[in-house]
This record gives structure tokens, C-alpha cells and sequence, in this order.
């Protein structure tokens, strides 16, 4: 089955990125607030890396990411992805950034989260979807639980933020669980 085009939900619809919106990308990746708070890299992605990501992802047969709209509107205010997608094992990585600050902690990106997990279980047939966070992300760790995410580990002092080193928290939410509703 092939990749989904589009997913809609009440407020927000996941669309396949536009070359157009790369300059948002740019800015968003290149954060430094949206980087400590989500990225591995070890500092904000460059412009040039991140539109190398991006159409890296939009080739890619182990991605499948989307652009978060809100319902009708042309620009995107997010990006939520399927990423390391490995049939053989019925899994895959999901990450979720939302850019504009007034655009966060409003519910868009639980919303693309939802929408991508619906996708996730129910298309592709996925088991498992894992992500990791940090651990002083507390609104992302509870927003990730309201979903049913469960803790399944950490990789202890992994992510260096200002000089201090904190644990990376793995989590994960299995079909039958999402299926069920647990969390939601």
C-alpha cells in the first residue's frame, strides 16, 4: 500500500512537504530553543543540512514524514514523521516538531500525533512506535503518556544541554494498546 497524500483531523491536516516550505524548516531546525528541546544533533541543523533532510525523507522508503497544517491553511506550522521504518519487525521512530511558539503547546502536535499513529497502525500495519525524549521535556513526556506511550528505558546521561548531561527516556506504544485506547 502505498503512502498516504493526506490525513485530516479536526483541527489540523498532515500534508506532503513543498519544496516552498523549506525555508520554515530552515528556521524551525535551526531553533535553539526547538533544538534543546528535541534534537540529537549537537547543535542546531545548519540551513543546508536541513534541506538535505528533507529531501532525503521525501526519497526515502524507510520515512514517511508529513507538514502539520492547521485545517485549510497553505503554510505549515509542523512536522510529525514515521522514521526508520522497518517492516520486517513492524516498527518505526516518530518524531513531532511544532515551529512557531504560539503555535506550541496547543494541542497541534498531539493532533499530527494521532493522526500519524491512526496512519501508522491501521495502513502500514505497524506493532510498534517508538520514540525517545529528554528528560526534562516534562510537557512532551506527559503529552507522549496521554497517548499511551510507555517508558521502556533510558540511555542515562546521553544528551548534553549547557554542560550538564541528562538521560534520554525511550518510549513506546504498541498497536494493540493504540487499538485499545489505553492513554487516550
Amino acid at each position: 500500500m502505498g503512502k498516504a497524500r493526506k490525513l485530516t483531523g479536526e483541527r489540523v491536516e498532515l500534508r506532503r512537504h513543498e519544496r516552498e516550505n523549506y525555508h520554515l524548516y530552515k528556521e524551525w531546525y535551526g531553533d535553539r530553543a526547538i533544538w534543546h528541546l528535541t534534537s540529537w544533533t549537537s547543535a542546531p541543523m545548519t540551513p543546508a543540512a536541513v534541506e538535505r533532510l528533507f529531501d532525503e525523507r521525501e526519497l526515502s522508503k524507510l520515512d514517511d514524514s508529513f507538514a502539520i497544517h492547521r485545517r485549510g491553511e497553505k503554510e505549515p506550522i509542523g512536522v510529525v514523521s514515521l522514521m526508520n521504518i522497518n517492516e520486517a519487525h513492524a516498527s518505526a521512530d516518530l518524531s513531532v516538531v511544532v515551529g512557531p511558539e504560539p503555535d506550541r503547546s496547543r494541542g497541534y502536535g498531539t493532533e499530527a500525533m494521532t493522526l500519524v499513529l491512526d496512519y501508522a497502525f491501521g495502513r502500514l500495519k505497524l506493532h510498534r512506535v517508538g520514540l525517545s525524549v529528554f528528560e526534562f521535556n516534562e510537557s512532551a513526556i506527559a503529552a507522549y503518556e496521554n497517548l499511551g506511550f510507555s517508558e521502556e528505558g533510558r540511555l542515562r546521561q546521553s544528551i548534553a544541554r549547557d554542560g550538564v548531561l541528562y538521560d534520554a527516556i525511550l518510549m513506546s506504544v504498541l498497536g494493540p494498546e493504540w487499538e485499545a485506547g489505553e492513554g487516550r
